[in-house]
């Protein structure tokens, strides 16, 4: 009920950002009064009072936006502190203390003080997760418009800390895995917005050992004996969402200067968590046609098993190449970033040889039976559950080829 609960908030929350993001509300170049806000019978109407308080921001500069600005944080710091409101408000507080920008630049600049207040509330184990949450996409927005170098390490390390962390315990109301994978995955957004590798490497080498954890978690699901029960899927989709989103953050890096990057753990990590998917899928898919299970139907198990090896493939190539499939490596990528003589860059060609050809067949099918497609026909695979075991077999086996020969 609490995640439930949390993500109903986030997702008005995200209508109200976006709003804000378009529609501005003339309105004298005032304070706001913020006694209302409190009375727990206004608090359908916060949202909208919300975006009355951040239009006044609009041709206001210098000192005057400035005052204002510490006034209407002050006030919007105190309600969201004060447990005798509803939560809804304190929750909205919180989202209009992200929306404070010091200048309307575009993009704009994000009021410096408001990430402060922000990052304090986040990091206090006493806080609500309904107002982490609010105070998460705050903090995710200052990292996309720009953070001040004297906060940036700050920032990096509680992004860091967020994704690195498995479910928190501490807390009153302890968290669902998905909504604390929420968590996780929306500091990867930040850290991706930051752009940075980190000093020495730290902010790659944390998310290879994120990777690397979750690949783990994968290789031992292969002893499981109930991985067709709702729970053990929803267990092995959230670690390969997981897994899949530290590797794409990686690509959203900027290596055009880096230092302290170990390039062999790089490409050890991207082939093992490639590895691991498609074993994983193989092994349902196997075991579904050996013991001629009924359960989950065979088409839905097929489209759930294409849907995860997407997932994980295409991001790896991200994580590699800062780019799709069929682009070509962003001049600012790891793959790039090697030089002609590193001994990966053979290693990286021969695991995106393995990919292409995975997903050409996921797409097409056995190229051997490839026929064009019927005009206005709806799409469908092309291939059924034995000829996806089998393919998920050929990669896992050149997979591990490579993995022996530079162990």
């Amino acid at each position: 009920m609490a995640g439930a609960m949390l993500f109903r908030l986030y997702f008005c929350g995200f209508v109200v950002l976006v709003t804000l993001c378009f529609v501005g509300e003339a309105g004298a170049q005032t304070a706001t009064d913020f006694t209302a806000w409190k009375d727990p019978k206004n608090a359908e109407f916060i949202q909208g009072w919300t975006q009355r308080m951040l239009s006044r921001f609009r041709d206001l500069t210098g000192t005057e936006r400035e005052e204002l600005l510490a006034k209407n944080l002050s006030a919007l710091a105190e309600i969201a502190s004060d447990s005798t409101i509803v939560f809804s408000t304190r929750y909205n507080a919180v989202l209009a203390i992200g929306q404070l920008d010091a200048k309307p630049d575009n993009p704009p600049v994000a009021y410096p003080a408001a990430l402060t207040v922000m990052s304090d509330l986040y990091q206090q184990a006493d806080s609500p997760h309904y107002l982490r949450c609010a105070a998460l996409l705050g903090i995710v927005r200052h990292a996309l418009c720009g953070v001040d170098s004297s906060q940036r390490d700050k920032v990096i390390d509680l992004f860091l800390e967020t994704a690195m962390a498995e479910i928190e315990t501490g807390h009153a109301v302890p968290l669902e895995p998905a909504v604390w994978d929420w968590f996780r995955c929306t500091s990867l957004d930040g850290l991706a917005a930051m752009k940075t590798t980190g000093a020495n490497g730290k902010v790659a080498a944390e998310l290879l050992a994120l990777i690397n954890r979750k690949s783990l978690e994968i290789e031992t699901m292969l002893d499981r004996q109930d991985m067709f029960t709702l729970e053990a899927w929803k267990q092995l989709c959230r670690t390969i969402e997981l897994a899949s989103k530290a590797a794409k953050t990686l690509g959203d890096l900027d290596y055009s200067s880096a230092t302290g990057i170990d390039t062999k753990k790089m490409t050890d990590s991207f082939i093992r968590l490639t590895l691991a998917v498609c074993d994983i899928q193989h092994k349902m898919a196997a075991e579904y046609i050996e013991l001629e299970k009924t359960v989950p139907a065979p088409a839905l198990l097929l489209e759930q098993i294409v849907m995860n090896v997407k997932i994980g493939v295409q991001s790896i190539v991200w994580g590699m190449r800062s780019g799709l499939l069929s682009a070509k490596p962003s001049e600012n990528s790891f793959y790039l970033s090697l030089k002609n003589e590193d001994t990966e860059i053979k290693r990286l060609d021969t695991l995106m040889a393995e990919i292409v050809e995975l997903s050409a067949f996921l797409d097409e099918g056995d190229k051997t039976k490839r026929t064009p497609a019927a005009p206005n026909m709806p799409k469908a695979f092309k291939f059924d559950l034995a000829e996806l075991r089998d393919a998920l077999k050929k990669c896992s086996e050149s997979l591990a080829k490579i993995t022996v020969e530079h162990p």
